[in-house]
């Protein structure tokens, strides 16, 4: 399946069906799973470290061009959200 993402303008539904996608290739799992494993992955520092590394992983692998740009583009946004998630006690941000 294509990827989503505009890699000039952010949309959030693609960078969260482009998440969905990455994981649940790499990973071998169903849409279903891949939701409940990125769910898993967020939780703490460490988990989103290796989300980082599961997308990063999809890029190695992509021989198309296009596909590249749109992973390097969901890569950036994920890295930019990644460290902001939470407070300096765990919790979400409200």
């Amino acid at each position: 399946m294509r990827l989503q993402t505009d890699p000039y303008r952010f949309s959030i539904t693609a960078f969260m069906a482009d998440q969905v996608t990455l994981v649940a290739r790499q990973e071998r799992l169903s849409p279903g799973a891949a939701v409940l494993r990125i769910q898993e992955l967020s939780r703490d520092p460490a988990g989103r470290a290796h989300l980082l590394e599961i997308i990063s992983e999809a890029a190695r692998h992509e021989t198309n061009p296009v596909e590249s740009r749109k992973i390097a583009a969901v890569r950036s946004e994920l890295a930019a959200w990644a460290p902001s998630a939470t407070s300096d006690n765990g919790r979400p941000h409200a």
